[in-house]
């Protein structure tokens, strides 16, 4: 994939922003070591010179974020990850510099920047911007250092090696599937470890006890620690501010006490029940071609909230009982029923949810023929009858998520109507709904391949018989007895 376009006007303002960054994380950060607001000014050559050397330092970040990084992943705009990266780099040094200067070099958080962007952003990038955050404190604090003192502790600049081995450490912590436990278990178990690598360091000093080394390990185990806490605090406010759509988040969209979610319960009870069913077979499906399963759960949780406005229209609501569509002329029986992916996607445009939700919930159809209604027009109509008008009038799956929606929703309604008994019939029903939906043309605006579709069949064949198995009558067994 090529790198996108930058024009030449927001490259300078990205550049001129760069500098702004720059010098708050220059003057704030010494301004906290030295204790002394006009350190800068009686040393203005150090102070060109740091800043200078740090905005090169963001400079670079920058660039392998947009040409080299960004061209393999979509997250968020380049916009909001800009200001994403630069803030969390520039918050955790100035809170790393009061922890410098006050306790030790061991206790500086910067593996907060690592956890963070890996799991607001990639683990790639953050990987990057955790080395741009030690470069940084290895630019600003030797140089306060000798300005003040003439010479530099070695023992300084080993504290802040020790903070970069645990930066990249934390990165490879966030992986498909963590939660907060495991990252925070993860974190102190990586402190833990990097505590003991930070005892070689400390004893190279001259005249070091055993007090000292007790201590810096206690420091270097405690600026883990500390990172997991900023990290804890700063992650949901991101991820509110920025809208920025983690697994934690998408996990909490999905709770049945989201204001949606529980108005479905009330109105649309059997779509809700859909709905469940779906997200278990769209989130099996997405572990099978190794997608994010927390998307696809949610992309099937709300794919069919458009429903909520009509609900008695639809069958799985109806609880076998009247049929509104019995009074009903076909073609206002048709607008109701493909109007309700429309609908669905003005709702969750509404909400702000992601727009790969939303893409679910708008092209789960895609433009396909209503059959029922189709074949019931034919019926009662002489001649050929065309099947434009008893089609969806929506855009096809863009996206594999919206393919996978597409296929588990008609899965999971065929099934459960067919009730298949044995496994070749239930292979058969799934294999029928993956060809019939590819020579319609539904996935021609997707990049799914056909070995993707096999192992989503796949996924749905191994999943579904257990949700309709049977269970055992007690009461007519207890009657045999």
């Amino acid at each position: 994939m090529k790198a996108q376009k930058v024009s030449a006007k927001s490259t300078a303002f990205y550049i001129i922003g760069l500098l702004v960054f720059s010098a708050i994380i220059v003057i704030a950060s010494v301004s906290l070591i030295t204790r002394d607001a006009l350190f800068l000014i009686d040393n203005g050559l150090l102070a060109v010179s740091m800043l200078l050397s740090v905005f090169f330092v963001l400079v670079v970040t920058y660039v392998y974020a947009v040409y080299i990084i960004r061209p393999n992943y979509k997250v968020t705009s380049q916009f909001r990850e800009y200001i994403i990266v630069n803030s969390i780099i520039t918050l955790v040094i100035v809170f790393s510099s009061i922890l410098y200067s006050s306790l030790s070099p061991y206790a500086v958080p910067i593996a907060a920047v690592s956890l963070l962007v890996a799991v607001l952003l990639t683990q790639r990038l953050a990987i990057v911007c955790g080395v741009s955050s030690f470069v940084i404190m290895m630019i600003v604090c030797p140089s306060v250092a000798y300005a003040q003192n003439g010479a530099v502790s070695f023992m300084n600049l080993y504290g802040l090696i020790v903070g970069l081995i645990s930066s990249i450490c934390m990165t490879y912590i966030v992986h498909r599937g963590y939660t907060r436990f495991k990252i925070t278990a993860g974190a102190l178990a990586i402190g833990a470890v990097v505590s003991l690598i930070s005892i070689p360091f400390v004893i190279t000093e001259h005249d070091v006890t055993f007090i000292d080394v007790l201590k810096e390990v206690m420091f270097s185990f405690l600026g883990n620690a500390i990172a997991v806490g900023v990290s804890s605090v700063l992650l949901p406010i991101y991820e509110h501010i920025f809208r920025v759509w983690t697994d934690f988040r998408l996990a909490e969209v999905c709770s049945l006490n989201q204001p949606l979610l529980r108005q479905m319960r009330e109105k649309a009870p059997g779509t809700l029940s859909h709905s469940l069913t779906v997200s278990i077979l769209a989130e099996n499906a997405a572990i099978a071609i190794g997608l994010n399963p927390f998307m696809a759960r949610a992309c099937a949780m709300y794919h069919d909230i458009g429903k909520i406005k009509n609900p008695q229209f639809f069958v799985e609501n109806l609880d076998g009982g009247y049929n509104p569509h019995d009074d009903l002329i076909i073609d206002v029986s048709v607008k109701i029923i493909t109007g309700h992916p429309e609908e669905g996607a003005e709702i969750l445009r509404a909400k702000r949810m992601p727009d790969t939700i939303v893409k679910a919930a708008l092209e789960h159809h895609g433009d396909s023929t209503l059959m029922f209604f189709y074949l019931k027009a034919k019926g009662i109509t002489e001649g050929d009858l065309k099947t434009d008008e008893y089609r969806y009038s929506n855009p096809k799956p863009s996206t594999k998520y919206s393919a996978i929606i597409m296929i588990c929703d008609m899965a999971e309604a065929t099934i459960r109507a067919k009730k298949p008994t044995t496994k070749e019939e239930l292979e058969d029903i799934v294999s029928n709904i993956i060809s019939g939906r590819i020579l319609d043309g539904q996935f021609s605006d997707c990049d799914i391949s056909l070995q993707d579709l096999s192992k989503i069949k796949e996924s749905i064949c191994t999943a579904m018989p257990s949700m309709l198995h049977q269970r055992i009558d007690y009461n007519k067994a207890k009657e045999r007895r």
